[in-house]
Protein backbone atom coordinates (compact mmCIF):
# COMPACT_ATOMS: atom_id res chain seq x y z
CA UNK A 1 0.00 0.00 0.00
CA UNK A 2 1.10 3.41 -0.91
CA UNK A 3 0.22 6.69 0.51
CA UNK A 4 0.56 10.28 -0.61
CA UNK A 5 -1.10 13.05 1.36
CA UNK A 6 -0.73 16.71 0.62
CA UNK A 7 0.28 16.74 -2.66
CA UNK A 8 -0.43 19.56 -5.27
CA UNK A 9 -3.11 19.72 -7.82
CA UNK A 10 -3.17 22.89 -10.48
CA UNK A 11 -6.50 23.97 -11.26
CA UNK A 12 -6.47 25.16 -14.78
CA UNK A 13 -8.93 28.11 -15.17
CA UNK A 14 -9.64 27.27 -18.84
CA UNK A 15 -10.54 23.65 -17.35
CA UNK A 16 -12.70 24.67 -14.28
CA UNK A 17 -14.47 27.02 -17.07
CA UNK A 18 -15.39 24.42 -19.37
CA UNK A 19 -16.75 21.67 -16.49
CA UNK A 20 -18.68 25.42 -15.37
CA UNK A 21 -20.23 25.71 -18.74
CA UNK A 22 -21.41 21.72 -18.39
CA UNK A 23 -22.70 22.07 -15.19
CA UNK A 24 -25.10 25.46 -15.96
CA UNK A 25 -25.39 23.69 -19.47
CA UNK A 26 -24.59 26.57 -21.35
CA UNK A 27 -22.36 27.39 -24.57
CA UNK A 28 -20.84 30.54 -23.18
CA UNK A 29 -20.56 32.07 -19.96
CA UNK A 30 -21.58 35.47 -18.41
CA UNK A 31 -18.29 37.75 -19.61
CA UNK A 32 -18.04 38.44 -15.34
CA UNK A 33 -18.23 35.07 -14.47
CA UNK A 34 -15.79 33.53 -17.00
CA UNK A 35 -12.84 36.41 -15.70
CA UNK A 36 -13.47 35.79 -11.78
CA UNK A 37 -12.63 31.52 -12.54
CA UNK A 38 -9.06 32.38 -12.16
CA UNK A 39 -10.45 34.06 -8.54
CA UNK A 40 -12.74 31.15 -7.96
CA UNK A 41 -9.52 29.10 -8.39
CA UNK A 42 -7.48 30.55 -6.12
CA UNK A 43 -9.60 31.18 -2.85
CA UNK A 44 -10.72 27.75 -3.52
CA UNK A 45 -7.49 25.66 -3.92
CA UNK A 46 -6.52 26.28 -0.21
CA UNK A 47 -9.14 24.40 1.44
CA UNK A 48 -8.67 21.24 -1.27
CA UNK A 49 -5.78 18.93 0.50
CA UNK A 50 -5.68 16.05 -1.47
CA UNK A 51 -4.40 12.45 -0.30
CA UNK A 52 -3.89 9.04 -2.92
CA UNK A 53 -4.05 5.65 -1.31
CA UNK A 54 -3.42 2.78 -3.84
CA UNK A 55 -2.29 -0.88 -4.40
CA UNK A 56 -1.20 -3.31 -7.08
CA UNK A 57 -2.13 -6.72 -6.64
CA UNK A 58 -0.60 -9.60 -9.19
CA UNK A 59 -3.12 -11.50 -11.23
CA UNK A 60 -3.71 -14.49 -9.33
CA UNK A 61 -4.67 -12.26 -6.29
CA UNK A 62 -8.66 -12.12 -7.17
CA UNK A 63 -10.49 -8.35 -5.49
CA UNK A 64 -13.55 -8.58 -7.92
CA UNK A 65 -14.42 -9.44 -11.07
CA UNK A 66 -14.51 -6.50 -13.34
CA UNK A 67 -15.06 -7.64 -16.57
CA UNK A 68 -15.65 -4.59 -18.33
CA UNK A 69 -12.88 -3.07 -20.82
CA UNK A 70 -10.28 -5.87 -19.55
CA UNK A 71 -7.01 -5.90 -21.41
CA UNK A 72 -6.53 -9.05 -22.91
CA UNK A 73 -3.31 -9.43 -21.09
CA UNK A 74 -3.00 -7.87 -18.28
CA UNK A 75 -0.59 -9.17 -15.00
CA UNK A 76 -1.54 -6.91 -12.56
CA UNK A 77 -4.23 -4.59 -11.82
CA UNK A 78 -3.68 -1.20 -9.59
CA UNK A 79 -6.28 0.10 -7.22
CA UNK A 80 -6.52 3.22 -6.31
CA UNK A 81 -8.48 5.76 -3.86
CA UNK A 82 -8.20 9.80 -3.99
CA UNK A 83 -10.12 12.19 -2.14
CA UNK A 84 -10.36 16.64 -2.03
CA UNK A 85 -11.06 15.79 2.48
CA UNK A 86 -13.70 17.55 3.94
CA UNK A 87 -12.51 21.16 3.81
CA UNK A 88 -13.09 22.12 0.20
CA UNK A 89 -17.14 21.07 1.32
CA UNK A 90 -17.35 22.53 4.82
CA UNK A 91 -16.00 26.40 3.00
CA UNK A 92 -18.68 25.96 0.41
CA UNK A 93 -21.35 25.23 3.80
CA UNK A 94 -20.23 27.87 5.47
CA UNK A 95 -21.33 30.42 2.78
CA UNK A 96 -23.45 29.04 0.14
CA UNK A 97 -23.59 32.25 -1.82
CA UNK A 98 -20.30 33.22 -1.69
CA UNK A 99 -19.58 33.96 -5.37
CA UNK A 100 -23.77 34.04 -6.06
CA UNK A 101 -26.03 32.41 -7.45
CA UNK A 102 -23.09 29.72 -8.79
CA UNK A 103 -21.81 29.10 -6.11
CA UNK A 104 -22.60 25.43 -5.71
CA UNK A 105 -21.79 24.55 -9.67
CA UNK A 106 -18.24 26.73 -9.18
CA UNK A 107 -17.34 24.70 -6.58
CA UNK A 108 -18.73 21.57 -8.23
CA UNK A 109 -16.22 22.17 -10.88
CA UNK A 110 -12.95 23.11 -9.40
CA UNK A 111 -13.86 19.72 -6.89
CA UNK A 112 -14.33 18.05 -9.99
CA UNK A 113 -11.22 19.50 -11.75
CA UNK A 114 -9.12 18.70 -8.73
CA UNK A 115 -10.26 14.87 -8.60
CA UNK A 116 -9.13 14.93 -11.92
CA UNK A 117 -5.84 16.04 -11.32
CA UNK A 118 -5.55 14.11 -8.55
CA UNK A 119 -5.93 10.59 -10.53
CA UNK A 120 -3.65 12.24 -12.98
CA UNK A 121 -1.12 12.16 -10.38
CA UNK A 122 -2.04 8.87 -9.57
CA UNK A 123 -1.40 7.32 -13.29
CA UNK A 124 1.98 9.23 -13.08
CA UNK A 125 2.85 7.44 -9.66
CA UNK A 126 2.05 3.97 -11.17
CA UNK A 127 3.04 4.42 -14.44
CA UNK A 128 6.73 4.95 -12.87
CA UNK A 129 6.65 1.97 -10.96
CA UNK A 130 4.60 -0.19 -13.53
CA UNK A 131 7.53 1.10 -16.38
CA UNK A 132 10.24 -0.36 -13.53
CA UNK A 133 8.55 -3.81 -14.38
CA UNK A 134 8.40 -3.59 -18.28
CA UNK A 135 4.44 -2.61 -18.53
CA UNK A 136 2.09 0.40 -19.83
CA UNK A 137 -0.87 0.97 -18.15
CA UNK A 138 -4.75 0.75 -19.31
CA UNK A 139 -6.86 3.83 -19.25
CA UNK A 140 -7.76 4.57 -15.91
CA UNK A 141 -10.96 2.39 -15.37
CA UNK A 142 -13.69 3.77 -13.10
CA UNK A 143 -15.06 1.28 -10.45
CA UNK A 144 -18.96 0.91 -10.04
CA UNK A 145 -20.06 1.40 -6.23
CA UNK A 146 -20.28 -2.00 -5.17
CA UNK A 147 -16.95 -2.95 -6.26
CA UNK A 148 -15.91 0.53 -4.73
CA UNK A 149 -16.96 -1.01 -1.60
CA UNK A 150 -15.21 -4.33 -2.12
CA UNK A 151 -11.73 -2.86 -3.31
CA UNK A 152 -11.73 -0.67 0.18
CA UNK A 153 -11.86 -3.60 2.40
CA UNK A 154 -8.28 -4.39 0.84
CA UNK A 155 -7.11 -1.22 0.72
CA UNK A 156 -6.83 0.49 4.30
CA UNK A 157 -8.41 3.87 2.82
CA UNK A 158 -9.35 4.99 6.35
CA UNK A 159 -5.42 6.39 6.58
CA UNK A 160 -6.82 9.51 4.05
CA UNK A 161 -9.60 10.16 5.73
CA UNK A 162 -11.92 7.95 3.23
CA UNK A 163 -15.04 5.68 4.08
CA UNK A 164 -17.68 3.75 2.51
CA UNK A 165 -20.98 3.81 3.75
CA UNK A 166 -24.11 2.06 1.61
CA UNK A 167 -22.03 2.21 -1.45
CA UNK A 168 -20.75 6.01 -1.28
CA UNK A 169 -17.36 7.52 -1.15
CA UNK A 170 -17.25 9.84 2.07
CA UNK A 171 -16.00 12.62 2.04
CA UNK A 172 -17.36 13.71 -0.81
CA UNK A 173 -15.29 14.96 -3.36
CA UNK A 174 -13.47 11.32 -3.60
CA UNK A 175 -13.13 8.84 -6.40
CA UNK A 176 -11.84 5.41 -7.03
CA UNK A 177 -10.34 4.03 -9.92
CA UNK A 178 -8.01 0.83 -12.04
CA UNK A 179 -5.35 0.46 -13.94
CA UNK A 180 -4.31 -2.77 -15.37
CA UNK A 181 -0.60 -3.37 -16.12
CA UNK A 182 -0.27 -4.72 -19.68
CA UNK A 183 3.68 -6.17 -20.58
CA UNK A 184 5.15 -3.83 -23.28
CA UNK A 185 5.89 -5.55 -26.34
CA UNK A 186 8.99 -6.89 -26.98
CA UNK A 187 10.88 -5.29 -30.18
CA UNK A 188 13.52 -7.41 -32.01
CA UNK A 189 17.06 -5.98 -32.63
Amino acid sequence: MRKVKNFRVNLRAKEISRLLKGFINTAELAEEIEKSIPEYCYFYCKFIVPSLVYETFSKDVFLFDCSEDVPPKWIAKSVFFVTLGNNLYEEYEKNKEAFGEYTEKIVSAIATGALEESKKFARKLILNEAREENCELSENLSISKDLCESAANNIPINKIGMSVESGKLNPCYSSCGLFYWVPLKKTRK
